[in-house]
C-alpha cells in the first residue's frame, strides 16, 4: 500500500495565511509609491513638453509668450494659452464631456475640478475659435454662448501674461529660476492667489474666499511641479507660512515662502514671478 498523503493542518493554512498578509502590507505601499513615481515621471515630462512648445511659440513670435490684448485683445493669453500653443504640441486640452488626459492633466491630480471660462471669456471666444479648439458650450447656445470647460491642472505664469508691452523672454534675469508654468486649480496664477497650488491636504475655515477654503488635495506630497522659462520642469516641496496649510497673506505673515506670496499687479519685482525683481 502506498503512503497516505497528508494535507495541511488548519494551523499550517493559518502559518501561510499570515505570511502572505505580511507580505502583502509590506510590498502594497512598495506599489503604491511606484505607481506614484510613474504618475510623477508622466507628470514632469508634460511640463518639458509644455515648455518646449511655449519656447517654439516665443521663437515664432518676436521671442514672446502668449500674452493678455494679443489677437481678439483683453485677457487673451491667460485664458486661452494652452490653445495658443496647441499647433506646437499638436494636442489642446480635452473639454470637460470628456476624460482628462494629454499634456495639459497631471495624472497625480483629482478628477472633478475642470477649468470653466464663464460670461465674456467664453462668448469672446464662441463659436469660433472655441469649436476649432474642441470645446462645446455648457450655457447657452447658437452664437451666444456663456460657459465653456476644459481639463487642465497647470496655470500659467500671470506676470507672463500681463507683462506692459508683452513678454520679451530674452529680458529675464534668471530664466531658470523663473516659472512659466505651474500646477494648479486656474489657468493662471500669481503670487497672491497659492491657496490654488495643487499642494495643500487641508481644509481652511479661515480662508477669505470661501472657493480657496478648500484643500486642492492635488496628491503631490506636499509639493508642486513647476516648469522654468530655460525649459525644464522639476517637483519642488512647497514651504508654507507660519500657520501651515492654512497660512493666509496678511499682517507680515506670508501664505507661502516658496512659492513666494507677493501682491498682485505689475509692480510686482519678485524673482521666480517677474524679469526684473529685488534681490
Amino acid at each position: 500500500m502506498g503512503k497516505v498523503r497528508r494535507g495541511f493542518t488548519l494551523i499550517e493554512l493559518l502559518v501561510v495565511i499570515a505570511i502572505i498578509a505580511i507580505l502583502a502590507a509590506i510590498l502594497f505601499p512598495v506599489f503604491v509609491q511606484a505607481k506614484n513615481a510613474a504618475k510623477q515621471a508622466t507628470n514632469v515630462s508634460n511640463l518639458k513638453q509644455l515648455c518646449i512648445a511655449g519656447q517654439m511659440y516665443a521663437a515664432d513670435h518676436d521671442d514672446s509668450l502668449p500674452a493678455d490684448g494679443q489677437s481678439s485683445g483683453g485677457e487673451w493669453g491667460r485664458y486661452y494659452w494652452p490653445f495658443l500653443i496647441k499647433p506646437y504640441v499638436k494636442d489642446a486640452p480635452p473639454d470637460a464631456g470628456s476624460s482628462p488626459s494629454g499634456f495639459y492633466w497631471s495624472p497625480l491630480a483629482p478628477f472633478g475640478n475642470p477649468q470653466v471660462l464663464s460670461g465674456n471669456r467664453a462668448r469672446k471666444v464662441w463659436p469660433e475659435p472655441a469649436q476649432s479648439w474642441g470645446l462645446k458650450c455648457y450655457n447657452g447656445g447658437g452664437n451666444n454662448c456663456n460657459e465653456l470647460r476644459y481639463w487642465t491642472t497647470y496655470s500659467i505664469n500671470e506676470h507672463i501674461v500681463d507683462m506692459p508691452g508683452g513678454l520679451i523672454m530674452t529680458t529675464w534675469q534668471a530664466p531658470a529660476e523663473s516659472f512659466f508654468l505651474l500646477e494648479a486649480t486656474d489657468s493662471e496664477i500669481e503670487g497672491d492667489e497659492l491657496d490654488e497650488l495643487y499642494s495643500r491636504e487641508k481644509d481652511c475655515a479661515n480662508y477669505p474666499d470661501p472657493d480657496n477654503a478648500d484643500a486642492t488635495k492635488g496628491g503631490h506630497a506636499g509639493g508642486t511641479t513647476i516648469a522654468y522659462l530655460d525649459g525644464h520642469a522639476k517637483w519642488r516641496k512647497t514651504s508654507w507660512g507660519p500657520q501651515g496649510e492654512c497660512s493666509i497673506d496678511g499682517g507680515g505673515s506670508p501664505l507661502l515662502a516658496f512659492p513666494p506670496t507677493t501682491d498682485g499687479g505689475n509692480a510686482v519685482r519678485v524673482k521666480g514671478w517677474t524679469p526684473a525683481f529685488n534681490e
